[in-house]
């Protein structure tokens, strides 16, 4: 295997790796798939690597890319001057790195991708799908969907420690220093963000699953969460996004895993079984 690149509309260029699969299954919903890293993770070395290179084994092609929010603060030598990483990602550009993806994949001949996304990839996932309306997606998966929101968080246990760091950005925004970067330990316990990203992100409601975009993905949509995942930003997620599109998606699944913990990683059998009969296999 070979790194490959992708270039999205604004100018980002993606690095990332397919995983072929020696013998592609073609009874599934899709004939390919992406997996979306969460936060500071990156093509090479997330946790999402080796299911990638599992689900390539069961016959499943996989693409795994970094987005423009990868690594904690990446350098902007492939990014057209702009500044790059979790630290300085505003989740508005998702969309734009998953249509770029999906085009690579498009490229390899591949017309049926699924989009799977874990912890912060599941909102880039819904996002992106509810907002492109990309017809080569096939299906979405978020294992470990994450709530963003101000109101959310404001009426949790934490909301105390989540109104300091609000309070603390904000007054860095308001003197014109948005850029600097602060150190949080709510909703990212040890999160680095710039004063304006933690504002726009945590401190808002534009990317809030459990009440918008969810309901906007028009393709079968599978949600995977634990009943351990209890931090205010998991917290019955799920359960919320199931709420928000009602009947109007009949091919949604929610599944909540008893002792699940956060991605499921302690349930990779679980997580393969649920994933793959989602998808179509006997």
């Amino acid at each position: 295997m070979t790194i490959q690149t992708t270039k999205t509309s604004d100018g980002i260029t993606l690095h990332g790796m397919l995983h072929p699969a020696a013998a592609p299954r073609t009874d599934l919903l899709v004939d390919s798939m992406l997996f979306i890293h969460g936060s500071n993770g990156n093509f090479y070395s997330s946790a999402g690597v080796e299911r990638a290179k599992h689900f390539a084994d069961l016959g499943i092609p996989v693409g795994v890319f970094n987005t423009r929010g990868h690594d904690v603060i990446a350098g902007a030598g492939q990014s057209g001057g702009k500044k790059v990483g979790n630290a300085h990602e505003h989740l508005s550009n998702t969309h734009l790195d998953i249509e770029a993806m999906v085009n690579f994949m498009g490229e390899q001949g591949f017309s049926r991708v699924g989009l799977l996304g874990a912890s912060l990839g599941t909102v880039r996932v819904v996002m992106s799908q509810a907002k492109n309306q990309d017809s080569r997606v096939a299906a979405v998966i978020a294992v470990g969907p994450l709530r963003f929101s101000h109101k959310y968080y404001l009426a949790s246990e934490m909301a105390d420690l989540h109104k300091k760091h609000y309070e603390e950005a904000k007054a860095l925004v308001d003197a014109g220093e948005g850029d600097r970067i602060i150190q949080t330990e709510f909703p990212n316990p040890g999160g680095i963000f710039t004063a304006d990203v933690h504002l726009d992100r945590h401190c808002s409601e534009h990317y809030d699953i459990c009440t918008q975009h969810t309901d906007k993905v028009n393709c079968p949509l599978l949600v995977l969460t634990g009943t351990e995942e209890k931090h205010p930003r998991m917290l019955d997620v799920g359960k919320d996004m199931a709420a928000l599109v009602g009947d109007q998606n009949p091919g949604f699944k929610w599944v909540h895993v008893e002792g699940g913990d956060h991605g499921l990683h302690s349930f990779e059998d679980r997580f393969n079984k649920e994933v793959m009969e989602f998808l179509g296999a006997k």
